[in-house]
């Protein structure tokens, strides 16, 4: 029987603490029921690098004198002091943490296992560094049969021998970059199934967008932080709820963590399925608690809050500010997709203006397959001047300079939405429940049901997915697609009109 103590009398902590533990404890079982591992000469090289490496950290801010390290007095009255053993922080993040973790993983575990004969030497070296090995293992949730920790018991002793002249260097002054912690590879346990490449590989046949990417990474590297190692195979139901647990803790939103964090895991788990990497998906069904508030609901800006923008946009902002507001109220698309056109998405089909919505050819992206579009240009916009907007731009980016062209960084058109957002709210727009870019397409979707467009006709020009499949049966004419956009015309350019807020 397993029993320590949470360490808090706060519910809410105590909570998230009992689902850490549980994970932990399963992992333990899990290691049990597998049954004790080999482990390779590069393996135990590598684990015994983790212990020389927290055993420098541990001492090098305050390493003593040389004379200490020379002789090993202080290592030695370290191992006498039992410091050795208490040096890791095991398992979880509060008290009591050690006994539940060398339970699982001491020493005790290998007895019976090969019944390798014990040395004068092996026990010296159990008693000496059993609780860094310990500890090591335990922080990868494996166990060893007993000729393997025999084995890494020797390479323990050398690698805080290194330590110790390491470290007697530092007592000495001297700091600079040690040549032997190179000598350790990183530990790489068989079949491991890393993140890091798991996502690499998805991101590679899948191209999201940048902002995607970093999002998502930073929502994985969370996860990693969480648990403590980076193989997505022995990721558990428990570990996900846990982490989820940890993340409502912090303060995030549910719309955050169900929208980013989990959805993030969700769709690695389905890839690597798909791709027979992995077998189970451990995040099916797993969510932040929701509850739909009243006064939180997303709204469009009112028929005189557009006029005054427009009004705003052409006397106050830049070119590229006016034309991005326009074109927004005028089409109801999205401003990231707008942002990023060039001066060649500009043409004319069967004689009508339009701009051709689609990736932008240095790196930008789609929200979707059903976000490629050509749209027509209202007549409003091609009358203010903006065609010659464009000839003076040339065939390349009208709202941005350029962008690295780089997948897996940011687009530069981001920057303009981001920009642009910022600076309509500078300029009074403050309501909260109107985002500044996007409450234009709230708004341009409300009024084509006032001007009797059809859903389906209305859902294509704003770039919506089709409800269904035959909805991808179902093509416009520009001819058709030109009818519906002019039937939604400019609002009359207002400047006192108060907004809400």
């Amino acid at each position: 029987m397993v029993s320590f103590s949470l360490g808090t009398n706060d519910k809410l902590l105590a909570k998230v603490r009992t689902s850490i533990a549980v994970t932990q404890l399963e992992r333990a079982y899990e290691a049990l029921r597998v049954g004790p591992t080999t482990l390779s000469q590069r393996q135990i090289i590598a684990l015994s690098g983790e212990i020389y490496r927290l055993f420098v950290e541990s001492f090098q801010e305050n390493p003593g004198t040389p004379k200490d390290w020379a002789s090993f007095k202080a290592l030695n009255r370290a191992a006498r002091e039992g410091r050795l053993e208490n040096l890791p922080s095991i398992g979880f993040s509060f008290p009591q943490e050690n006994d539940a973790a060398m339970s699982f993983f001491g020493q005790d575990l290998t007895e019976g296992v090969d019944s390798l004969p014990p040395s004068a030497n092996s026990i010296a070296l159990e008693r000496r560094f059993g609780g860094l090995v310990s500890w090591v293992l335990g922080l990868h949730t494996i166990l060893v049969d007993t000729a393997s920790r025999h084995k890494l018991l020797v390479a323990v002793d050398q690698a805080v021998t290194d330590a110790a002249y390491a470290l007697k260097r530092n007592a000495d002054g001297d700091y600079s970059p040690d040549p032997k912690a190179d000598r350790f590879p990183a530990f790489v346990q068989t079949g491991v199934v890393f993140f890091q490449a798991l996502f690499d590989k998805w991101a590679s046949e899948r191209s999201p967008a940048a902002s995607t990417q970093t999002t998502w990474r930073t929502a994985i590297k969370s996860l990693q932080n969480h648990v403590g190692h980076e193989d997505a195979r022995r990721i558990s139901e428990t570990d996900v709820v846990s982490w989820k647990d940890g993340l409502v803790a912090t303060g995030l939103s549910a719309k955050t963590i169900n929208g980013s964090y989990l959805a993030a895991l969700n769709v690695l788990y389905v890839f690597a399925i798909a791709n027979k990497l992995l077998s189970e998906n451990p995040a099916i069904g797993i969510r932040a608690a929701t509850a739909n508030k009243a006064g939180t609901r997303m709204l469009p800006y009112s028929t005189e809050e557009v006029g005054r923008l427009l009004s705003i946009a052409e006397h106050k902002g830049t070119p590229r500010r006016r034309w991005l507001i326009w074109l927004a109220a005028t089409s109801g698309a999205r401003i990231g997709e707008i942002a990023q056109l060039w001066g060649s998405s500009i043409v004319r089909e069967d004689g009508i203006d339009v701009m051709r919505i689609m990736p932008a050819p240095d790196g930008g992206s789609l929200k979707n397959e059903g976000s490629e579009r050509t749209v027509p240009i209202h007549s409003a916009v091609v009358a203010a001047g903006f065609l010659q907007f464009v000839k003076q731009q040339g065939n390349g980016p009208l709202f941005y300079r350029r962008s690295s062209g780089e997948p897996t960084k940011t687009h530069a058109s981001k920057g303009v939405t981001n920009h642009l957002a910022s600076w309509i709210r500078e300029e009074g727009f403050v309501d909260p429940r109107k985002a500044p870019n996007h409450a234009l397409r709230h708004w341009w979707k409300s009024q084509a049901v006032d001007a009797d467009v059809q859903d389906s006709l209305a859902d294509h020009i704003q770039g919506h997915a089709t409800k269904s499949a035959a909805g991808g049966y179902r093509h416009f004419s520009i001819e058709t697609v030109a009818k519906a956009v002019e039937k939604i015309p400019l609002p009359k350019p207002t400047r006192n009109v108060i907004t809400s807020g």
